[in-house]
C-alpha cells in the first residue's frame, strides 16, 4: 500500500479532482492509488470540518478499497468512524448509516468465512455440534473480541466453554484458549471476580494438560500470567507483582532450555510481554525506576525481534515514555511518546483504545513540558475515543485519562472544569472498586481534587496566579550555553531543512548553538511552523519556540505531509510576535539569523522594527547565493538562488541595510553544497541504526522524490507529467547531477543498484554549520568583501570535503540517538540528582507569560 511521508510535497488539487482520479483508478483495480487519491481529499475535507458527512462519505470509500484490498481492520477502522459521523448527521435510521452498516457487516461476514463459517447466524446462537464447529467457534469469539463486540464474544465464547464441559472428549488446549479468552474478555470489561474465576479453572486446565516434564508448560504461564494481570487491574499490586515475577523466571528457564530451537524466538517474545505486564504492575506501585527498567528489557527484545513500526514495539515506547514522565523526565519522554502515537494510528486506526492510550501519555507528556495547550485536544480526542469505544459508560480504563484530563484543564486555568472532571473519576472509581481495591488510585482523585478545590477559592478571592503555556507565547526560552540563533525554514519542501534541524538539535545539545525561535515561512506557512514543531519535538526539543512566518511571496497552496501526531491541533503564534518578544529580551549584538529560505520574513522585520535588528542583530547567516559588484561596491543576491527568486525585492532589501547597518553577513551558496555531495547509502545507514521514526521518513521521502524525478527525466519532453522541469533536465542531467552511472539500455525504472550509489546535497546543513566560526574555518573556505568597513562572506567552496561529510553524519547519528535515549539509558525519579530541562522549560514558560524573563545569554557563553 502507498505510504505516506510526512516530508512529501505535492501540489494539492480540488477535492472533486482527487474523488474522480479515485474512482478511476478504483474502477481498474488500482487500489493503492485509489486509497491516495482519496486520503488526498479527505484530508483536505477534515481541514474543512472533521465530522462533516463529506468526510464520512470518503472514509466510507476507503473503507471499501481497504476491504478489496484484504485489509480487514483497517477497512472496519474507516468503517466505524464513517458511521459515527452519519448516525450523528443523519440519524441511525439513514440510507448512509444503513449502507456504512452493511459494509461493516460483510466484512465480519468475510472474517468468520475465513475462520471455517460461512454464516453470521452460526454466531448468533446455533449449537455447536462437533469438535471442528467448537474450533471455529473459538476462533469467531476471538476475532469478535479483538473486534470489540465484547457482548457477541461472550456470547459465543460462553457457548464454546459449555459445549467443551458437556463433551467428555473436547480437546482440553481448545478449552484453555477459551477460558483464557474469555478471561481476557472479562478483564477488558472490569469484570474482575468473574475473570479470576475463569483463570483459575484455565490454570487447572493447564495443568491437566501437562505432562510430567523438567520442560516449562507455556499454558501454566500463560494462565498465571493472566490471573496476575487480573489482580493488577483489582488493584492486588503486591500478590500481582510475586506472580509476574514468577512468571518471568519460568520464561527464563523455558528461554534456556530452548535455545538455539526453532521455539526461542516465541519465547523471547513471550518474555517481553512478562516484562511489559511486571513493568506495569511496579508502575503502579509508584516503583518508577524499576517500570522502567521493565519496559526497556522488553523494548530490546522487541526490537531485536520485530520491525521496527510493529505494535508491539509501539507499546513498549509508549510505557517508556509514560513512566520517564512520571520520573520528571517529559522531555526524553516526548519522542517515544510521538512514536508511539504514530504507530499506533497507522496500525490500529485512529479509533481504537490503544491509539488513545497513545494520545493520553502524548497528554500527560507535553503537559509535563509546560505545553498543556497542546496537550488539551489531544486528551479530549483520547476521551472521545475511550467513550465510544468502551460499551460501560463509567468503565474503571477511563479513570488514568480522567485523570490526566484534569491536569491539563488546571494547568490552562480551567479549575472548574478540573474539579468536576477528578470528581467524576473518583465516582467511576467507587463504582467499579470495592472499599481496599486500588486505593492508590482513589488517593489520587481525592489528592487532585483537593487541589482543584484550592485553585477555585484563590480565583474566587481574586488570587489567580496565571498558568504558563509555551504553546501561545514565547514558548520556552530557556538559558543555554551556545550562540543564540533564530532560524527561518521553508520546511517540507524537501528533506533538506529537517537535516539542518537535526544538525541544529545535534549543535543545541552540544551548547555550540542555542536556538531562541524556528520561523516556518513560505507558504503554506502555517502547516511548515507545525512541521517544524513536530519534528523539534521528536527530536527531544520541545523549549524551542516555533512561530509562523509570512507566504514568502508565495500564494501557491502545496499539500504537507508530516508525523501523524494531531499536528494540525498545535497551536502556534505569529512569527512576527516572537521575534519582537525574543529581540525586546536579547543582548545588543547578540542574535545570530539564520535563513534557510526566502528573506521576506527578515526584510519584514527591518522594515517594522529597524530599531531592534541593529542594535539586536549580531550577523545574518543567509542560505542561497550573492557576488561582488564592483560598480556598485557592495554584495548583492543572486536572483537565480531559489530562495534569492521567491522574493528578490526582499532579498535585495536584506543585503542592502545589512551592508548600510554594518551587520555581517555569510552567504553559502548552492555550489558549496554541490562540492559536497552526500551518499544515499549513509541515509541507509541512518534508516537501519537508528530507532528514530523521523531517520526512517527522510529516506523513504528522499526515495520517492529522486524515483518520481526519475519518473519524470523519462518522460519527452512534451509530455505534461513532467510539470515544470525544465528541458534541460534529462537522463543525462539526472546522472551527472546525482552522480549515477546508469546503463541506457536499462529500462527507466530504478534500480538499488544505482539509487543507493547516488547523492544528495545537504544545502541547509552546510548553512547551520556556517554559524559556527569554528566550523567555518575548519571544513569552509569563505571568500571576503569588505564593505561599508565591515566582512561580508560568501562561500561557494568545501576546503575539507571529507571530515565535513563525517562531520555532518556524526551529528545526524548523535541527535537521533539522544532524541532516543530515554528508551535505552538508565534514568533516576527527578529530584535525585538535580534539574532537568522538563523544569527549566516549566519555569521558563511561566517567567514568559509574567514578562520576568531575564535577558539572553551574551557571547561570552559561547562554546566557541
Amino acid at each position: 500500500m502507498r505510504q505516506k511521508s510526512f516530508l512529501s510535497g505535492l501540489i494539492e488539487q480540488p477535492v472533486p479532482t482527487l474523488l474522480k482520479r479515485g474512482d478511476e483508478a478504483f474502477s481498474t483495480s488500482d487500489y493503492d492509488d485509489a486509497i491516495h487519491f482519496y486520503n488526498r481529499a479527505l484530508e483536505q475535507e477534515r481541514r474543512s470540518d472533521p465530522s462533516s458527512t463529506e468526510v464520512a462519505f470518503l472514509l466510507h470509500k476507503i473503507g471499501v478499497v481497504l476491504a478489496r484490498q484484504g485489509d480487514s481492520f483497517a477497512a472496519m477502522n474507516s468503517f466505524e468512524e464513517a458511521l459515527q459521523i452519519r448516525q450523528e448527521k443523519l440519524g441511525p435510521g439513514s440510507e448512509d448509516a444503513a449502507e456504512t452498516t452493511a459494509q461493516m457487516t460483510n466484512v465480519l461476514d468475510d472474517i468468520r468465512k475465513q475462520a471455517g463459517v460461512g454464516e453470521r447466524q452460526f454466531v448468533r446462537g446455533k449449537s455447536v455440534a462437533d469438535d471442528k464447529s467448537v474450533e471455529a467457534s473459538l476462533e469467531i469469539g476471538q476475532n469478535l473480541f479483538a473486534w470489540g463486540e465484547y457482548k457477541e464474544a461472550e456470547e459465543v465464547l460462553k457457548q464454546c466453554v459449555d459445549s467443551m464441559n458437556a463433551n467428555e472428549k473436547s480437546s482440553d488446549s481448545e478449552k484453555f484458549q477459551a477460558l483464557c479468552t474469555l478471561a481476557s474478555l472479562d478483564r477488558a470489561q472490569g469484570k474482575y471476580d468473574e475473570a479470576k474465576a475463569l483463570y483459575l479453572e484455565a490454570l487447572k486446565t493447564a495443568k491437566k494438560m501437562g505432562e510430567e516434564s523438567e520442560q516449562v508448560d507455556m499454558s501454566i504461564v500463560n494462565s498465571i500470567a493472566g490471573y496476575a494481570e487480573i489482580l493488577r487491574k483489582a488493584g492486588d499490586l503486591w500478590q500481582a507483582e510475586a506472580l509476574h515475577k514468577k512468571v518471568r523466571g519460568m520464561l527464563l528457564k523455558a528461554n534456556s532450555t530452548n535455545e538455539g530451537d526453532a521455539n526461542e524466538t516465541d519465547i523471547e517474545l513471550q518474555l517481553a510481554v512478562s516484562h511489559t505486564q511486571l513493568g506495569c504492575t511496579v508502575f503502579d506501585l509508584k516503583k518508577y525506576e524499576e517500570a522502567l527498567d521493565e519496559h526497556q528489557s522488553a523494548l530490546q527484545i522487541r526490537l531485536d525481534k520485530l520491525e521496527f513500526n510493529d505494535a508491539l514495539v509501539s507499546e513498549s515506547f509508549n510505557y517508556c515514555a509514560e513512566t520517564l514522565c512520571a520520573m520528571g523526565h517529559g522531555v526524553k519522554a516526548l519522542p517515544l511518546s510521538m512514536h508511539a502515537v504514530d504507530v499506533r494510528k497507522k496500525e490500529f486506526g485512529s479509533s481504537h483504545p490503544a491509539y488513545a492510550h497513545a494520545l493520553g501519555v502524548l497528554a500527560q507528556v507535553y503537559n509535563s513540558v509546560g505545553r498543556s495547550h497542546d496537550a488539551l485536544p489531544l486528551i479530549e480526542n483520547c476521551m472521545k475515543i475511550c467513550l465510544t469505544a468502551f460499551q460501560k459508560k463509567n468503565h474503571a480504563n477511563i479513570i488514568p485519562n480522567l485523570l490526566i484530563y484534569g491536569d491539563v484543564l488546571s494547568s490552562v486555568g480551567e479549575s472548574q472544569k478540573a474539579f468536576d472532571t477528578f470528581k467524576r473519576a473518583e465516582e467511576i472509581h467507587k463504582s467499579n472498586f470495592k472499599p481496599g481495591q486500588k486505593d492508590f488510585q482513589l488517593e489520587s482523585c481525592q489528592q487532585k481534587i483537593e487541589k482543584a478545590s484550592e485553585a477555585i477559592r484563590r480565583e474566587s478571592s481574586q488570587q489567580n496566579a496565571v498558568i504558563g503555556d509555551v504553546s501561545h507565547h514565547n514558548d520556552g526560552l530557556v538559558q543555554s550555553g551556545g550562540q543564540p540563533v533564530i532560524v527561518f525554514t521553508d520546511i517540507g519542501k524537501d528533506v533538506d531543512d529537517v537535516f539542518a534541524l537535526v544538525v541544529l538539535a545535534c549543535l543545541k545539545r552540544m551548547f555550540i548553538l542555542n536556538p531562541l525561535a524556528v520561523i516556518g515561512t513560505l507558504s503554506p506557512q502555517d502547516e511548515r511552523a507545525r512541521l517544524a514543531r513536530i519534528v523539534l519535538d521528536s527530536l527531544g526539543l520541545p523549549d524551542v519556540p516555533v512561530g509562523i512566518g509570512t507566504d514568502g511571496g508565495s500564494k501557491d497552496s502545496v499539500e504537507m505531509h508530516c508525523f501523524d501526531n494531531e499536528q494540525n491541533l498545535l497551536n502556534l503564534p505569529f512569527g512576527s510576535v516572537l521575534i519582537s518578544q525574543i529581540l525586546k529580551d536579547a543582548a545588543p549584538k547578540s542574535i545570530t539569523l539564520l535563513c534557510l529560505a526566502n528573506l521576506k520574513d527578515i526584510s519584514e522585520l527591518i522594515v517594522k522594527q529597524p530599531g531592534l535588528f541593529s542594535e539586536k542583530i549580531k550577523n545574518v547567516v543567509i542560505m542561497g547565493g550573492a557576488s561582488y559588484s564592483e560598480a556598485n561596491e557592495r554584495l548583492e543576491p543572486d536572483e537565480t538562488a531559489y530562495n534569492n527568486n521567491c522574493a528578490p525585492a526582499a532579498a535585495r532589501m536584506v543585503y542592502l541595510e545589512c551592508q548600510k547597518l554594518k551587520i555581517p553577513t555569510t552567504t553559502v551558496s548552492r555550489s558549496a553544497a554541490y562540492d559536497c555531495p552526500f551518499s544515499i547509502d549513509k541515509l541507509n545507514n541512518l534508516h537501519l541504526k537508528c530507532n528514530h521514526l523521523l531517520a526512517s521518513e527522510i529516506y523513504e521521502a528522499n526515495t520517492k522524490a529522486i524515483l518520481h524525478l526519475w519518473n519524470k527525466v523519462n518522460l519527452p519532453v512534451w509530455n505534461p507529467g513532467r510539470g515544470r522541469l525544465p528541458p534541460r533536465c534529462d537522463r543525462e542531467w539526472f546522472c551527472n547531477f546525482f552522480r549515477v552511472n546508469i546503463d541506457d539500455k536499462a529500462e527507466p525504472n530504478a534500480t538499488d543498484s544505482w539509487l543507493r550509489s547516488a547523492n544528495i546535497y545537504l544545502y541547509d546543513a552546510l548553512a547551520t554549520l556556517n554559524c559556527v566560526d569554528a566550523y567555518q574555518e575548519l571544513y569552509f573556505g569563505p571568500k571576503g568583501h569588505v564593505v561599508n568597513g565591515t566582512l561580508h562572506k560568501v562561500i561557494d567552496r568545501i576546503a575539507f570535503k571529507d571530515g565535513l561529510v563525517t562531520e555532518i553524519d556524526g551529528m545526524l547519528h548523535e541527535a537521533f540517538a539522544l532524541a532516543m535515549e530515554g528508551a535505552f539509558v538508565k534514568v533516576k525519579v527527578e529530584g535525585s540528582d538535580g534539574d532537568s530541562l522538563d523544569k527549566h522549560a516549566q519555569k521558563s514558560a511561566k517567567e514568559n507569560m509574567n514578562g520576568t524573563n531575564g535577558k539572553h545569554i551574551n557571547q561570552k557563553d559561547n562554546a566557541y
